[in-house]
């Protein structure tokens, strides 16, 4: 037992990071993000999300994530294909305190005359974010000031086609690049398990499968056969690079635009947790009433059972989020009650009750 405590104090001296199964976890930057996925994100470990649509919300995760590792102090490595990585930066939150008025209001007891039966049930909250006190809370109408980002060290990545990588086994040389880019940042002797200096390397991979992560011919145009394949072989060396290091890598993916549903299905063998992000932009469900309070469903696609033999499970796996003007919210679907009388509604009654042998309505009986 000795032996195990000393390998656990070594793990607490990271900061920004907890101990789980004798294994270090950094917090996402969204506190209801850690409490579904099991209290944060495993070093050694890859994060994958599957962009909405228009991929806003996704974008908008990345940001929690490289802003919770600058105010850790943790090493990034930003990289993009489709952008510079130097503008999603500039835009990462700031870190705040929680305002009283975010909390849930408890109702008195003397306001339960109607139900007095109800007193004594525990009150059940949509939001996870009371449930782990692990990670910072970020407002997104501030930025963390420039001074903050230069003083960070912040590697970037700007992914462009380079002819000097040849037979490399990739159609796409992108996917190359990257990999030698990741392999010489974890070289690094801060990065190791065993190391007794060391510090956390965030990993930011943007929209990895884009249109830019296609495979072209001469003449400029994608093939199919080997663009899955591509896909599916770097996140395999993607994953043996990353382990037995204290090293995490948050990649979103544009997963609608796969033609083949099975490449993000044999993706996940190699991903240690995914979640996949339903905007309801542009969508019928974006004016259905029921779903007025949130911006879209949250679904949890793989969930790590690493040092362990069964993952954690949330207490409901029907999610929601929603966008607020200050942060990021992830909370359990709560469809609301039809309590009012409609037109509709009366019709249906009168269609649904059946008539007696009299031809009366059982509505229509008074006792």
């Amino acid at each position: 037992m000795s032996g195990f405590h000393k390998i656990a104090d070594s793990h607490l001296t990271i900061n920004g990071t907890k101990v789980k199964n004798n294994l270090p976890l950094v917090s996402s930057g969204i506190p209801s993000l850690d409490y579904v996925v099991g209290g944060g994100i495993p070093a050694g470990g890859i994060f994958a999300v599957e962009e909405d649509v228009l991929g806003s919300y996704s974008r908008v995760l990345t940001k929690y994530f490289l802003a919770e590792g600058v105010v850790c102090k943790h090493d990034l490595l930003v990289v993009s294909a489709d952008e510079n990585p130097k503008g999603i930066v500039k835009e990462l939150p700031q870190p705040c305190v929680v305002q009283k008025e975010d909390s849930i209001p408890i109702t008195p007891k003397d306001e339960m005359k109607i139900a007095w039966r109800y007193e004594n049930l525990a009150k059940v909250e949509s939001s996870f974010d009371n449930e782990i006190n692990f990670g910072h809370h970020f407002d997104l109408s501030r930025y963390i000031d420039s001074d903050t980002i230069k003083n960070s060290n912040i590697t970037y990545c700007y992914l462009k086609p380079d002819k000097n990588y040849q037979d490399h086994g990739f159609k796409n040389d992108l996917y190359m690049q990257l990999l030698a880019k990741i392999k010489t940042a974890l070289s690094k002797e801060q990065y190791k398990r065993s190391s007794k200096e060391k510090n956390i390397l965030r990993i930011s991979i943007q929209s990895l499968g884009s249109p830019n992560w296609m495979a072209m011919d001469c003449n400029e145009e994608p093939l199919d056969n080997s663009y899955g394949q591509d896909l599916i072989k770097f996140m395999y060396c993607l994953r043996l690079l990353l382990q037995d290091t204290n090293a995490v890598v948050f990649v979103t993916i544009p997963a609608h635009l796969f033609d083949d549903d099975h490449i993000m299905n044999r993706l996940l063998y190699s991903i240690d947790n995914a979640v996949r992000i339903e905007s309801f932009a542009g969508s019928d469900k974006e004016a259905n009433p029921v779903y007025n309070e949130y911006h879209g469903l949250f679904h949890l696609t793989k969930l790590s059972a690493l040092y362990s033999l069964v993952p954690f499970v949330p207490s409901s796996l029907d999610l929601a989020f929603k966008l607020k003007r200050k942060k990021f919210v992830i909370e359990k679907l709560h469809l609301p009650p039809e309590l009012q009388e409609s037109s509709e509604r009366e019709q249906d009654d009168i269609t649904a009750t059946p008539r007696t042998c009299g031809g009366f309505k059982k509505k229509d009986i008074d006792f």
